[in-house]
């Protein structure tokens, strides 16, 4: 009767989903409605959309896992999430203006247009699509954990991906179907129940721990202590919050959001919105993994922890509830990741070598979804390291986007051959160290391998720039770009709503 209702909960909030998706149901036009939606959307679901990206299921189970054994290292998320909607707030008019003007549609494209460089393109690409790929399996382990745990263990973890790996597919007929704007709308109504009611569910399990002896005082005092200078890793916390802080507009599948919006306005809108939701919510969640901490079960298995903490607290309802949340962001992440990958494997590698219309773009970019979502879901059955330790290498992988994509956009110095090879060798140095050095590297005093690459990155980028300056077409053109931004603009359907 428990796994029914477990179950039957999540099943209900499924065909909900369906339910919005169907109703919304239009088929996209063309391969810019298939990876931007048209640039049609609001404030509010840009908001939504962001947050259902930039904050996925994993944070429930990695990130609760990492700050219940790690301690307050592990808040480097939050401070991250709020520089990162700052930092769309600033490259808002940047980016939606090029994208609008020039028809982009990825990530890549813009920073092809700015260097003129197909090279740079493919390769920005390439390293944008690798950073995805742990994020795509993490995904489909956090929908393995939500349905074991619903059952209170009675189905196996490869099981549980079986199941969670079914009810993916079912929804990727409509990513397929209706690219990013299925995703936008779906995200509305996933961003609400994970974020808004995952909030309020946050709320009661810390007052449920805090009245049954499980505060501050409870904690162990090494969880509240930041490496410091008598440590081998001083400065391990800054090296975390500082490459998230970096990498956070750098993921394809979050920038393409500056795309969907209907205009600057609501980009910028979208940011004030996310703020506060993000600050109720990952405050609350950072704080209620700390408290847990304390609880011996929760201590025991601690990736299982916000499933542990319902379960004890109200039984099959509360689990069934915390399962729904986990479920809503990690769809709404993987929809959003797999999507992009599709578009970029078509538009910016395929695409640059073969002229393809609309409708050839759209079916590889349906073909590589479906590819996809069958490998990550068998990659999530094998046996994997720390589920930690894969965030984190996606994310120092898609930091190195961060040198030829915010000095692309906010500056006009650098060339392509900068660009290409500062990525290049920042992947190169990355692999290097981040085998034998997965989370921090002690000789350099707890900095990450991704930012020993990032360094080496923007090395290669600068030497390049002043060795091989631009020539006088090539500042020309620049400029030409850099004008567009506060340039009047024809009263278009497009301009008039962007609100500018």
């Amino acid at each position: 009767m428990a796994v029914a209702l477990t179950y039957g909960i999540v099943a209900v909030f499924f065909l909900a989903v369906v339910a919005i998706l169907q109703r919304a149901r239009i088929r996209d036009r063309d391969f810019t409605d298939f990876a931007v939606a048209g640039r049609s959307f609001g404030g509010v679901y840009q908001a939504m959309a962001f947050l259902n990206t930039y904050i996925p299921g994993t944070v429930f189970i990695a990130g609760v896992g990492l700050i219940a054994t790690k301690g307050v290292l592990g808040f480097y998320q939050l401070p991250a999430c709020l520089l990162g909607q700052l930092t769309m707030y600033l490259m808002a008019r940047r980016v939606w203006t090029w994208g609008a003007t020039y028809d982009l549609r990825t990530q890549s494209d813009l920073l092809g247009l700015r260097f003129d460089s197909r090279a740079v393109r493919i390769v920005a690409s390439l390293v944008g699509v690798l950073a995805l790929l742990p994020f795509l399996v993490l995904a489909m382990q956090s929908l393995g954990l939500v349905f074991s745990a619903l059952s209170y263990g009675r189905v196996g973890f490869v099981a549980a991906v079986v199941v969670g790996v079914f009810a993916m597919t079912i929804r990727q007929i409509w990513t397929v179907n209706m690219g990013m704007r299925g995703i936008v709308v779906s995200d509305l109504f996933q961003g609400f129940i994970a974020y808004c009611v995952g909030s309020v569910l946050v709320v009661g399990l810390l007052v449920w721990l805090v009245t049954r002896g499980f505060g501050f005082a409870a904690v162990a005092p090494t969880l509240y202590a930041f490496p410091g200078p008598a440590t081998p890793v001083p400065l391990a916390y800054f090296s975390l919050v500082f490459t998230l802080v970096l990498a956070s507009l750098c993921f394809p599948d979050l920038f393409i959001r500056l795309y969907t919006g209907n205009g600057v306005r609501s980009v910028k809108q979208a940011a004030a919105i996310g703020v506060p939701l993000a600050l109720v919510f990952l405050g609350g969640l950072n704080l209620l993994a700390l408290l847990a901490s304390a609880v011996p079960a929760v201590a025991a298995a601690p990736e299982r922890g916000w499933f542990t903490l319902a379960a004890q607290a109200g039984g099959p309802l509360t689990l069934g509830l915390a399962g729904t949340v986990v479920f809503a962001a990690s769809m709404g992440n993987f929809d959003a990741t797999v999507q992009s990958c599709g578009a970029q494997i078509a538009n910016d590698v395929l695409g640059t070598y073969v002229r393809l219309t609309s409708a050839q773009l759209t079916l590889i970019a349906r073909i590589a979804i479906g590819v996809l979502t069958i490998a990550t879901a068998i990659v999530a059955c094998l046996p994997l390291p720390q589920l930690f330790t894969l965030v984190l290498f996606g994310i120092q992988t898609v930091v190195q986007l961060s040198v030829p994509l915010y000095l692309g956009i906010f500056t006009r110095f650098g060339n392509a051959a900068g660009a290409v090879g500062g990525m290049v060798a920042g992947i190169a140095t990355l692999l290097a160290l981040d085998l034998r050095w997965p989370i921090a590297i002690p000789w350099a005093w707890g900095l990450s391998a991704g930012l020993l690459a990032l360094a080496v990155n923007f090395a290669v980028y600068v030497v390049a720039a002043l060795v091989v300056p631009q020539d006088a077409a090539e500042r020309e053109r620049v400029a030409r770009l850099f004008a567009e931004i506060g340039a009047p603009k024809p009263a278009t359907a497009l301009t008039a709503a962007s609100g500018e």
